[in-house]
């Protein structure tokens, strides 16, 4: 099974990707609906998207279907790049680098997927499961959006500290701590409305410290 897959429309993407990727073994897509009809799984998957009217914003399979999504787009749109990250993507690469800077980037974002890590995360009552970002309260599956998932899967894995805003915006967003941070606050209440957190039935508080952050505790 090949670990690497790439969706690309054009010759000159594909040209591209074969200089970034010369070292890589990869499968080739056309468009995100026929690699998920190839019915295969892969531990990466790359998009490579263009401005057009065609196509607005980038499309990205089913968020349980890989580990690890890299956008590639010559969009530099704020609300472009935090739908696409929202949406599932785990990278967002400016195609307007140098390829050089691209082959860089590419192997950071690769490399930032540690193989090591465990694909299960059990907090009494709560089950994180990495490898298709599904969190469960007991046998009950959580409805948590793949960004959603991301932070809390974040938190409880941290829950011995606070962490900082400017932390999450880094390691869960992958954007600039500088931009504005209120989509945090906004995924901090539909977490707790969804995981039952900070009520009477619930032993676990998602708590924000004002200088400090947010911990999950007891």
């Amino acid at each position: 099974m090949d670990k690497l897959a790439v969706v690309v429309k054009n010759d000159h993407d594909q040209q591209l990707i074969s200089r970034l990727l010369v070292t890589r073994n990869y499968r080739l897509f056309d468009h995100c609906t026929s690699l998920c009809a190839s019915d295969e799984k892969f531990e990466s998957i790359i998009i490579c998207h263009r401005r057009s009217k065609q196509a607005p914003a980038p499309c990205l399979p089913n968020a349980g279907y890989t580990s690890r999504i890299i956008v590639l787009s010559d969009r530099a749109e704020e609300k472009t790049i935090v739908d696409a990250l929202a949406s599932g993507a785990h990278h967002y690469i400016d195609l307007r680098a140098t390829e050089r800077v691209l082959e860089a980037r590419i192997d950071a974002a690769l490399r930032s997927h540690p193989q090591h890590e465990s694909l299960t995360l059990h907090v009494a009552p709560f089950t994180f499961k990495v490898d298709n970002r599904t969190a469960y309260y007991g046998e009950q599956k959580i409805d948590l959006t793949p960004r959603e998932f991301e932070l809390a899967h974040y938190l409880f894995s941290n829950r011995s500290r606070f962490v900082s805003e400017s932390e999450l915006m880094i390691s869960v967003w992958t954007l600039p701590p500088s931009l504005d941070t209120r989509r945090i606050d906004t995924l901090i209440s539909r977490i707790k409305r969804k995981m039952n957190l900070n009520t009477a039935q619930s032993k676990w508080k998602l708590v924000r410290m004002r200088n400090q952050g947010y911990q999950v505790r007891c």
